[in-house]
């Protein structure tokens, strides 16, 4: 009898079970959609995805890193130390002479020098940057009138007011001194233009400590083929003037100097900062579509 009510319970547990299967299988079917699913892509393995559990773990002395060494300081140096002697402006053209601790340098624009850049020539000033900073340098001439006229103010209600010096007093002096230079010049009798001229070495140092009385008396430019540069074209002399006398004509063309053809600034820089132990030079001109030299020499 109990073997009997076994097997019933065991063949009752089956057919639930059937039934069971039968009914879950209809629900599927109602609930699922009738076309099939297309199967997602695996995501490609990458190595650098995987990690290890070991790895949410740091070492705090690994992960400490060695201090930077100190980097050593840049000097710094102060523009105040610099003279503005000149500055040129011609079309694309740019430059400046400035005097640093007793020497010139010849800076064209976007020149880098003891790591300040120059980035703007005006007709009395420079700019230069550095670190995202602008340093600005004007010339003796306008220090001397910014100086004059703070003076002027200080002294607007004083009986000393009149005995502010005027800067324009420098200026003529130095423009007096230049037309009083003693220039010995050698003509060519067959051209009946100056092949030679003798110029006195105190009359050149000058030109070095008022460099703007060149600009005064000369005008510059560059001469350019194929934008190579090859020499300094003479726009302007005037009359009467040094450089007049040293034989120079509007529309001559130098260029070369020593023999050497002008294709860089530097090669006049090289002469410019020398030239207190200069004793001769010749100058190769280009005029009217002829070359001549001038040789000049310095007592």
């Amino acid at each position: 009898m109990a073997r009997s009510n076994k097997s019933s319970f065991y063949l009752k547990t089956v057919v639930f079970a059937s039934v069971l299967g039968i009914l879950l299988t209809s629900s599927l079917k109602y609930f699922l959609p009738a076309s099939g699913v297309e199967k997602s892509p695996e995501k490609p393995f990458h190595p650098q995805d995987s990690f290890k559990i070991g790895d949410l773990f740091v070492d705090v002395k690994k992960a400490e890193k060695p201090k930077p060494k100190p980097k050593k300081k840049e000097k710094i140096y102060d523009l105040k130390k610099w003279r503005l002697q000149l500055t040129y402006i011609s079309g694309y053209t740019a430059y400046v002479i400035i005097q640093d601790v007793g020497k010139n340098e010849i800076l064209q624009m976007n020149e880098v020098y003891k790591g300040y850049e120059l980035v703007e020539v005006h007709e009395t000033e420079a700019v230069f940057s550095r670190d995202g900073k602008l340093y600005s340098i004007k010339t003796d001439t306008i220090k001397s009138l910014e100086k004059a006229q703070k003076a002027r103010d200080k002294s607007k209600n004083k009986k000393d007011a009149d005995e502010v010096v005027d800067p324009a007093d420098t200026i003529l002096e130095a423009e007096k001194l230049s037309k009083d230079m003693n220039i010995t010049a050698e003509i060519d009798p067959d051209s009946e233009e100056i092949s030679s001229a003798t110029v006195k070495r105190k009359d050149l140092q000058f030109f070095m400590k008022n460099p703007s009385q060149i600009w005064n008396n000369i005008k510059l430019r560059d001469y350019r083929e194929d934008r190579q540069l090859k020499g300094f074209k003479v726009l302007y002399v005037k009359k009467g003037s040094p450089f007049e006398q040293l034989g120079l004509q509007k529309g001559d063309i130098i260029v070369a100097i020593d023999g050497d053809r002008i294709t860089s600034y530097s090669q006049v820089q090289r002469y410019y900062k020398n030239i207190d132990r200069l004793r001769s030079m010749n100058l190769t001109i280009s005029r009217n579509g002829e070359e001549k030299d001038i040789d000049y020499e310095v007592e």
